[in-house]
């Protein structure tokens, strides 16, 4: 959405889709929002540590396939996880916190999941089972506050990024 609506605004400013397109390669987003950090093998991880509701996980379960979820957090007060719409792309899904209740009633026989104490477990328990030739999305999205574990989104979202990047030296 965010890029079909840039692209307007370029065509507004008779900016070329030759030119526009070349910016879209070197672009860097934003650290925590849907960041792609690291590709393994066929493998890519994204960081999106900045997801604190559910309304904005959605947007990057749209737009991923075969995704391995880590959610898990602090629920926000009336949220609701509606996972139909995607359920079809979530190989699994690894509930990281103390609020484990809260994501198992939403996502409970409808994608396979894991419970894990911490973000580290969690990492730990995927690159157990890693493969560098499966073609698998990698989300970090928590769908919830940071506050049961951490200070804020953004430690939420280093800590991930260090920890995968600790695991897959094993893997270079």
């Amino acid at each position: 959405d965010n890029v079909a609506f840039a692209y307007y605004i370029a065509k507004f400013f008779k900016i070329k889709k030759k030119g526009f397109l070349r910016s879209l390669k070197t672009f860097n987003g934003l650290s925590h929002r849907h960041e792609i950090f690291l590709k393994l093998g066929k493998s890519t991880f994204i960081n999106d540590s900045k997801a604190t509701s559910f309304e904005s996980t959605q947007y990057a379960l749209k737009s991923n396939n075969n995704i391995v979820w880590i959610t898990g957090g602090q629920p926000k007060k009336n949220d609701k996880i509606k996972i139909d719409q995607f359920k079809k792309k979530i190989i699994k899904v690894y509930i990281v916190g103390k609020h484990k209740n809260f994501f198992i009633k939403y996502l409970n026989n409808k994608v396979q999941y894991e419970i894990t104490k911490n973000l580290k477990a969690a990492v730990d328990r995927i690159f157990k089972s890693f493969e560098k030739e499966k073609k698998l999305t990698y989300l970090f999205s928590p769908a919830s506050a940071s506050y049961d574990q951490f200070k804020n989104f953004v430690e939420r979202g280093d800590k991930f990024k260090d920890l995968v990047k600790h695991y897959a030296k094993k893997f270079n």
